[in-house]
């Protein structure tokens, strides 16, 4: 069936993929696609000359600057914008989460590979996202959701990582894990989040006296709920810091 567009036949293009893909990579498999699977089909039918003719017809008629024009339109339409900066909706955090806790991942590549399988994989995302779409289970309509959500190629599945990991640099810690595997019920405190407070400000203050210790545990209950494990530290921090002026001050 012969494309009434040139924004259908990138699409016919990208559903033969059935993987992430940049919009690079995107344009040069658009020609690729068109002199090869798309004009054999066409030659089969009609013949060389109706396929120039019909190129010109889809305005693809410059090779380079048409065709890329084309998958530039294809993706405006799939992902709503043709910004270079990443834009990942927070289901796509959840699921690094989600990785991390399934893999229990060691660093930054392994966590990359884990949410790679995690999204790729047919037991993974993808199967939960089917079960949703009753109507069009296809690889290729699971891809466009990946880009609507953000995800368009491998690359931005490393940025998607990064990202998160600014938020969590702890993620790779044994007890952050498990933090993040049961995390506290709302209204009590967890004790695995408490221990890893305690050993991160360890790390800070070796030597913490009881009134320290205790304004250290008054931070966590409370702020626990508002701030991240990062952010009570630097309050301990501050703490600590005002504390030692205080008593300078008294000493002079």
């Amino acid at each position: 069936m012969l494309a009434k567009s040139a924004v259908e036949l990138v699409n016919r293009c990208y559903e033969e993929t059935n993987s992430l893909m940049s919009l690079e990579i995107l344009k040069e498999s658009f020609i690729a696609f068109v002199f090869g699977n798309y004009q054999e089909e066409f030659v089969l039918r009609y013949n060389l000359e109706n396929f120039y003719e019909h190129l010109d017809q889809l305005r693809l008629t410059n090779c380079r600057r048409d065709f890329d024009k084309a998958v530039e339109e294809w993706y405006m339409v799939q992902y709503g914008c043709d910004t270079k900066e990443a834009n990942f909706h927070d289901i796509l955090f959840t699921l690094v989460k989600e990785a991390i806790v399934e893999h229990q991942s060691q660093n930054r590549m392994e966590l990359i590979r884990d949410v790679t399988k995690v999204l790729t994989l047919p037991n993974g995302f993808i199967s939960r996202w089917q079960n949703g779409h009753m109507n069009d289970q296809s690889l290729p309509t699971y891809f466009k959701y990946l880009m609507k959500l953000g995800l368009r190629s491998n690359d931005d599945i490393e940025t998607l990582v990064d990202m998160w990991l600014v938020e969590y640099p702890n993620a790779f810690d044994k007890k952050q894990q498990q933090l993040f595997a049961n995390p506290p019920r709302r209204g009590r405190p967890n004790n695995v989040e408490l221990a890893l407070l305690v050993e991160k400000a360890s790390q800070f203050k070796p030597e913490m006296t009881s009134q320290e210790k205790e304004r250290l545990r008054k931070i966590y209950y409370y702020h626990r709920k508002t701030l991240t494990i990062r952010e009570m530290i630097e309050k301990f921090k501050n703490y600590i810091s005002s504390k030692n002026k205080t008593d300078d001050s008294q000493v002079g």
